[in-house]
């Protein structure tokens, strides 16, 4: 089950260190938009806004009339309202608040993995599709932050929705020692997944077992594993 009260702690947090630390998630809002059929998309909803990273590829690549925003964490709607002033800003969980009016795109991206039913969550937007619109979303997928769960013996906590995929990567990032893995998952909020307090054996044998698995050319890496989905109100696009 995801812990959302430790999701928005970590998250508010980490809004100042985000941008600069986010690296696969920038790569992930510009293949989003990529991938995105030409078309006019007038009133658009932006779920997960955390910093505006999607949000400024919206704005700089689609066409729109009204645009609405979404995150969990309120301070969001400064960082998204620097990017798109008139923005309609709705602070909330998305499972749980009520959304009124329709739209011709909702999208998200390395969002979905923090909810509880994403299925659910699915069905609930679709309702919220005009004809011919387009439910774009990126999120993780089950080899996300392997290298983690594999050290802390970990479950697997990303449930993929049940749809076709569409596309699907793997990026592999490269830190010099595990200390500074640990430290850009806590600078993008990342370390949501569980929260660990570390002794210093502990954080010494973290160390010691994540050199010894993952080290490749005098380095350790991370591995992320995005997946993108297109999602119409009567299926997969």
């Amino acid at each position: 089950m995801i812990n959302k009260s430790l999701v928005k702690k970590r998250f508010e947090k980490s809004l100042k260190t985000y941008d600069d630390n986010a690296i696969v998630q920038k790569l992930m809002a510009e293949e989003l938009i990529k991938i995105l059929p030409l078309k006019n998309y007038d009133n658009i909803l932006e779920i997960g806004t955390a910093t505006g990273i999607l949000t400024k590829e919206i704005k700089k690549n689609i066409k729109f009339k009204t645009f609405y925003a979404n995150d969990i964490v309120e301070s969001s709607k400064e960082y998204i309202k620097k990017i798109i002033p008139e923005v309609n800003f709705i602070t909330g969980d998305i499972e749980e608040i009520k959304l009124s009016g329709s739209y011709d795109l909702i999208i998200s991206n390395a969002c979905f993995q923090w909810c509880s039913d994403i299925n659910i969550l699915i069905s609930k937007l679709k309702e919220h599709l005009n004809d011919n619109s387009i439910l774009a979303l990126s999120m993780f997928g089950d080899d996300n932050l392997k290298e983690i769960k594999a050290v802390f013996n970990m479950k697997n906590t990303f449930n993929l929705p049940d749809v076709v995929k569409y596309k699907e990567d793997k990026i592999k990032l490269y830190f010099d020692t595990p200390k500074d893995v640990l430290r850009h998952l806590k600078l993008t909020g990342a370390n949501a997944l569980k929260e660990f307090k570390f002794t210093k054996s502990r954080l010494l044998k973290f160390e010691e077992e994540y050199k010894h698995m993952f080290s490749e050319n005098g380095k350790v890496y991370l591995t992320y594993n995005p997946v993108y989905f297109l999602i119409s109100k009567n299926g997969i696009e």
